[in-house]
């Protein structure tokens, strides 16, 4: 019998991911608090993929009922921004049942640690694995409720299963689906893999004036120049020693943005900027043109805060990780540290290397 998915978050990547699903010939729920995307879901009555797909693809269940979406799913896939991972852990946590496990595609920067967190103070029942992914497999826009362009797909895709017993079980799981998938040896590997952090809020702070002027502009064809793209590879750089600070080895568990792309795109160049022109998957996706953007507001707090609290308690030297959450924090008069990933919101304060190392591996302190 073929499995059922709960999809849960039904933005761009959400209707992408369900769609495809629906196209293997799995059942297929979909969850989303937004009423008025649900009912235009359900009027449509399908998701059409265009781009790499062309199908249209009937959902088994749109619903703004967690309960309904989740209960008796074999797995549930959470795909929205990580700034919700903690309350959807928390509203889910009643419905979530023994036999099931919770992938988050992607995670962000360790949300399998934040998602478990939020499941017991939701009251879970059950010890569930939470396997994440690097990042979401697809490039992809929705044209309107129903309709989603996917541009583009990864040629690798990172997963590991907090804790890391189970990561077998469930890569084999997801394998069905995404053949693309890798399976990484712990939920650090896939967290330190997540490169948004490094992307996004960078260019975008550093072009805040093109950004403000009410023109479109490409973000990774003209809002990373050759001046932004050598910050941005000094604050990966940072990025790696606090990984290799934590116990992952470099070219294995650990790599290099250049790398990340040539594995995930097959796009190379002499530079960064060079190599995300490349990157055929990228065309046309368009700069904000607000600061009031997820590049800022979910990749600052939910990702360059845990790596700079943890390199701070390492030893480690982050200041331009620092220097673009300060920025970010003086732009626009916020506190990005109080409710982020910090050590202490993760429940990792206090922690040595070897202690963070393997809670990810025993799913025991």
């Amino acid at each position: 019998m073929k499995k059922t998915y709960a999809i849960l978050g039904a933005g761009n990547g959400g209707q992408a991911i369900a769609g495809y699903i629906s196209s293997l010939g799995y059942r297929v729920r979909l969850y989303d608090p937004m009423t008025e995307v649900v009912n235009k879901l359900n009027e449509r009555g399908s998701i059409k993929l265009t781009g790499i797909y062309d199908s249209e693809n009937k959902i088994e269940l749109v619903s703004t009922d967690l309960k309904k979406v989740v209960k008796g799913a074999d797995i549930v896939m959470v795909v929205n921004p990580s700034i919700y991972h903690r309350d959807m852990a928390i509203n889910c946590a009643p419905f979530i049942e023994e036999n099931q496990f919770i992938f988050l595609h992607p995670g962000g920067t360790f949300g399998a640690f934040a998602f478990k967190k939020g499941l017991e103070d939701g009251g879970c029942k059950f010890d569930v694995p939470i396997a994440e992914s690097n990042t979401l497999i697809y490039a992809c826009r929705a044209v309107e409720a129903g309709i989603v362009n996917v541009a583009g797909k990864k040629d690798r895709l990172l997963v590991a299963t907090f804790p890391a017993a189970n990561n077998e079980m469930v890569c084999n799981s997801l394998k069905e689906i995404y053949e693309e998938i890798e399976p990484a040896s712990n939920v650090l590997v896939t967290s330190f893999d997540n490169t948004n952090p490094i992307f996004h809020p960078a260019p975008t702070l550093l072009s805040t004036s093109w950004v403000e002027s009410d023109k479109d502009f490409l973000y990774y064809y003209e809002g990373i120049s050759n001046s932004i793209g050598q910050f941005i590879i000094e604050m990966d750089k940072e990025r790696i020693e606090v990984g290799k600070a934590l116990g992952l080895e470099y070219g294995t568990d650990l790599i290099s943005s250049f790398d990340q792309y040539e594995l995930e795109y097959n796009c190379k160049g002499d530079n960064i900027m060079e190599v995300v022109r490349n990157v055929g998957a990228y065309e046309g996706i368009k700069g904000p043109n607000s600061l009031k953007t997820r590049y800022l507001y979910e990749d600052i707090p939910m990702g360059l805060v845990a790596i700079a609290s943890l390199g701070d308690a390492l030893g480690i030297n982050v200041e331009r990780i620092k220097l673009i959450i300060s920025l970010g924090e003086k732009l626009l008069n916020e506190d990005f540290y109080t409710n982020s990933r910090n050590l202490k919101n993760l429940g990792l304060e206090n922690m040595s290397s070897e202690e963070i190392f393997n809670f990810a591996i025993t799913g025991q302190k």
